[in-house]
């Protein structure tokens, strides 16, 4: 009977030894999985910046930690976790790139919204440079037959960034992309010729595009006549300076024609030129032709019998010494009507502002 009671006694304090020993073990176990939190919490510490940490004094064992979020920073269960995963590109951020074909021996012009400020060229394949005189209009074209795919790329001075990507094709279905009009944020792709109507070009030393300048011709032709003593009247053809406008560094040269003849009169050309005043009146002396930037009714070239013709002649901003003056000479097509006249540096000093 003892034996039974000592064995009993045996059994039961090894029950409480064990329990002890596992209540030991898990005490132990939090206190290892808290220094653990705390060992991560300060590498986090580290990265995130002081600014977002949790003191050490503050860690409680067998507590949840709570961390501020922070981008990066994400959370498994109570323990901070960082994550190291790259972002994703978004369809905003992509810029997408226009498709060419460009030809050895053909030249593809694209016109710009804004001036080209610079291009860079994907390889030697392509060549591409500045048109004459325009500062947003880009010729490209093959430098070898036959090239792997490449790219090209464009930045213009209003901050707008392009990007083409470019195979060789001998014949290209389109030789002119018009990019400077804009409908419903969507860039149009249409083939058009560089001074057709509506497409927008801007010219060097001019802080003005074509489409401004044909605005203010249209308000000029509204305008009455301004000046009346700069013109002449020969052959029953009266041709004078109706006005002369400054804006933007802009000269607009208002030119009308009357034919007082019942023979009409058929305009071949209306020239500008800078001479001596001495040599004015000899038409085979002209020293600088002034070649306007743009002309407004240039289509118009047949004036009938009493009836007349008004034109607007657009030049960059210049003027002449006093011993020279600005000379317009006007020919007949397939006659020998041809009429001159003169106007002075005063004259254009007083053009009228728009």
């Amino acid at each position: 009977m003892k034996h039974v009671v000592y064995i009993s006694v045996l059994a039961l304090s090894v029950h409480h030894l064990a329990s002890a020993q596992v209540a030991d073990s898990m005490k132990s176990a939090t206190r290892n999985t808290a220094t653990s939190q705390t060992m991560r919490l300060d590498s986090i510490r580290k990265r995130v910046g002081a600014g977002n940490a949790v003191a050490p004094s503050a860690v409680t064992p067998g507590v949840a930690i709570s961390v501020p979020e922070r981008p990066g920073l994400s959370t498994q269960g109570e323990v901070p976790v960082f994550s190291y995963g790259s972002l994703p590109i978004q369809d905003h951020n992509v810029v997408r790139s226009y498709y060419l074909d460009l030809a050895f021996n053909k030249t593809t012009c694209i016109i710009f919204k804004s001036p080209i400020r610079s291009v860079d060229l994907g390889s030697k394949d392509i060549i591409a440079d500045k048109a004459n005189a325009v500062d947003n209009v880009l010729r490209v074209k093959a430098s070898s037959i036959g090239f792997n795919e490449t790219n090209f790329s464009v930045m213009t001075s209003d901050g707008q960034f392009y990007s083409f990507v470019v195979n060789y094709n001998e014949y290209p279905t389109m030789l002119a992309l018009d990019l400077s009009v804009n409908e419903e944020g969507l860039v149009q792709q249409k083939a058009r010729f560089v001074n057709q109507k509506g497409t927008v070009v801007s010219f060097a030393g001019v802080n003005t595009s074509q489409q401004e300048i044909v605005q203010n011709c249209s308000s000029i032709m509204e305008h009455n006549r301004r000046v009346k003593h700069i013109g002449i009247n020969k052959y029953d053809i009266q041709a004078s300076l109706r006005g002369l406008y400054y804006k933007d560094n802009v000269l607009y040269y208002k030119i009308g024609v009357k034919n007082k003849s019942n023979i009409r009169y058929d305009l071949d050309f209306i020239r500008f030129f800078i001479v001596d005043k001495t040599l004015a009146k000899e038409t085979s002396h002209q020293e600088l032709e002034v070649i306007p930037l743009y002309v407004y009714n240039q289509p118009l070239v047949i004036i009938p019998g009493q009836k007349s013709v008004e034109k607007i002649y657009v030049f960059q901003k210049f003027t002449i010494p006093d011993d020279k003056v600005v000379q317009v000479i006007m020919g007949e097509k397939n006659g020998g009507r041809t009429v001159t006249f003169t106007m002075a540096n005063q004259d254009i000093l007083d053009a009228d502002i728009l």
